[in-house]
């Protein structure tokens, strides 16, 4: 049944509540070998040679600067805002309820929902430009990376038409990922049908490290929730950010990544939930971070996506999918989450998500890019494989991730759950452009300099199936805020296998271990070729480089595995 798991506690304001953690992921700094060193800010010293005169002035100018630069912007006394519920005379809707009947487009509370897997990333792009196109009455999108690139651009400029058209568009990004500078955001919403909001914003700009230096408890805790949601009837959520890469339109990278489009009840569970981090504390307007500024016009940036921007396909329809109709649950955190001290797990999503995993009887299947159980996590996969469950993990190489640091909270876990009987797999950096020959495979023409796993995906028994933002790591556990569905249905769980099969077997190395104990990557049996054989790659992390395994050496030497 299409529930929303989170912790309500919601009203229209908030207590800022000081936080402590660790800094977020990040290329490893300064400031993380201070922190692990046990180093703070109340060890700063002024210098002896400065009189005592000097000294105050300095110690006053320096407590100034950090204590000024960590408030939030305030959002003064708004009034709260929701998603628009009356969009049933929308063409889009009527087409809807047309093709799936009214009892399934419009349903509320527990019924079954609609949904399409979006496998391929110019699908899933397309699929939301075309959403752009058709919405009547609201558009909202929430986005943890908003990149400067032509993907971007491209969903940037559909927004626009649609206001043109009198749709309500509300964007909310999150600070970090978002390449665009406040004030243009702030020009983008001075449209009469645009509010543009940035979560989490970081006080120092535009030297935004800086904040790490002044209030890294609130700064590494992000928004990472992905949704876009058309006229409260047509959803999208899943591991996607907005960026060439995760549309499969970039040269150097592609990530290999999945989303669900959704109908029904759900999406409106959906758009709750979108309402509940719009309306946040956290969310503050692009004009209210830019302190006023406005980096150009509306004028300016409707001529800049008049040109420049290369035509979008349109063979894509979303009436075109088959459609899975079945019921699921919305899982999602609590925005306060990130206000709140660590080690709070009040209103987050995993604890009661884990207990989705317990009744589990007979396989799981996990896909993530970023792999750090921990010895909790440890403990938990190990006693799936003690009660007769069998387990398969896909994630990235070391050659493979574009965070190579997560991989020192992988690498010391690796022999105990091979030992254990868990199958590991992990997708290697190999050009897609290789596979150009295969048939039906969703890669043969694409071409690209690396490939890295970006899906974040679970199938129990092959027959439930949890998709969305959440990466098995303890920065998506206990820091920053996710979203996910949980839906029940072998159906769709035999697409994300089918889909899946192909990857091990062309895109993966397997890791096992040998007779004496050595870890071993191998390549699997071509399926395609009867009777071929396993084929030896390497006794250590294949297609990288000694500095990168003598750089993870390293890392698993520090205590910086709460941070990843």
């Amino acid at each position: 049944m299409p529930t929303v798991c989170c912790s309500t506690g919601y009203t229209a304001s908030f207590v800022l509540q000081e936080a402590d953690g660790p800094i977020m992921r990040m290329p490893f700094s300064l400031l993380a070998l201070f922190r692990c060193a046990g180093y703070s800010l109340s060890r700063f010293r002024v210098p002896r040679f400065l009189n005592d005169s000097c000294r105050v002035a300095v110690t006053g100018a320096v407590l100034a600067l950090l204590t000024a630069c960590t408030a939030l912007p305030d959002v003064g006394s708004r009034p709260i805002e929701f998603a628009p519920t009356e969009t049933e005379a929308s063409c889009l809707t009527q087409r809807l309820i047309e093709v799936y009947g009214e009892d399934r487009v419009l349903a509320s509370g527990p019924a079954e929902s609609g949904f399409l897997l979006l496998k391929e990333g110019p699908d899933a792009l397309e699929a939301r430009l075309t959403l752009a196109r058709k919405a009547e009455y609201s558009l909202d999108v929430q986005a943890f990376e908003l990149l400067d690139q032509t993907s971007s651009r491209v969903l940037l400029a559909h927004l626009l038409e649609a206001a043109d058209r009198g749709v309500q568009v509300r964007l909310l990004v999150d600070d970090w990922g978002n390449d665009y500078p406040s004030a243009w955001l702030a020009s983008l919403a001075t449209h009469d049908n645009i509010e543009v909001r940035i979560f989490n914003p970081f006080p120092l700009r535009p030297a935004w490290r800086l904040n790490y230096l002044t209030h890294f408890a609130r700064v590494h805790r992000r928004m990472h929730n992905k949704a876009f949601v058309a006229d409260n009837q047509v959803g999208i959520i899943g591991g996607r950010n907005t960026g060439d890469a995760y549309y499969e339109a970039s040269p150097e990278r592609i990530f290999l990544d999945l989303d669900v489009l959704t109908l029904g009840s759900v999406t409106r569970d959906i758009s709750g939930a979108f309402d509940l981090y719009w309306n946040h504390q956290l969310a503050s307007e692009a004009s209210r971070v830019s302190l006023g500024r406005y980096g150009t016009s509306l004028n300016t940036i409707r001529e800049e996506f008049a040109s420049g921007l290369p035509e979008q396909r349109t063979s894509w329809q979303w009436d075109d999918g088959d459609f899975i109709w079945a019921p699921a649950t919305l899982y999602v955190d609590d925005p306060g989450k990130i206000l709140r001290p660590a080690g709070d797990i009040t209103g987050h999503l995993m604890p009661r998500l884990l207990s989705e995993i317990t009744p589990t009887q007979h396989e799981a299947l996990f896909v993530t890019p970023y792999f750090v159980p921990g010895e909790e996590g440890t403990d938990i996969l190990l006693d799936l494989i003690d009660r007769g469950i069998e387990i398969d993990l896909l994630t990235n190489s070391l050659a493979a991730n574009n965070m190579p640091i997560v991989h020192s909270g992988y690498a010391p876990y690796r022999r105990e759950l091979l030992e254990a009987g868990i199958r590991l797999w992990e997708v290697q950096p190999t050009p897609w452009s290789l596979y150009e020959d295969a048939n039906d495979e969703p890669w043969q023409s694409v071409l690209t300099e690396q490939v890295t796993l970006h899906a974040k995906v679970w199938v129990f028994d092959r027959e439930r199936v949890f998709i969305g933002s959440v990466n098995m790591d303890p920065r998506s556990f206990e820091h920053n805020t996710e979203i996910g569905l949980l839906i029940e249905s072998p159906e769709l769980a035999a697409q994300i296998l089918d889909w899946m099969e192909p990857m091990k077997n062309r895109l993966a190395w397997r890791v096992v271990l040998e007779e004496n104990g050595d870890k071993l990557w191998v390549e699997e049996p071509d399926v395609d070729s009867p009777g071929s054989e396993a084929t030896a790659i390497a006794n250590y992390d294949p297609d990288s480089s000694w500095w990168q395994r003598f750089r993870i050496g390293l890392y698993t030497l520090l205590p910086i595995e709460f941070l990843l």
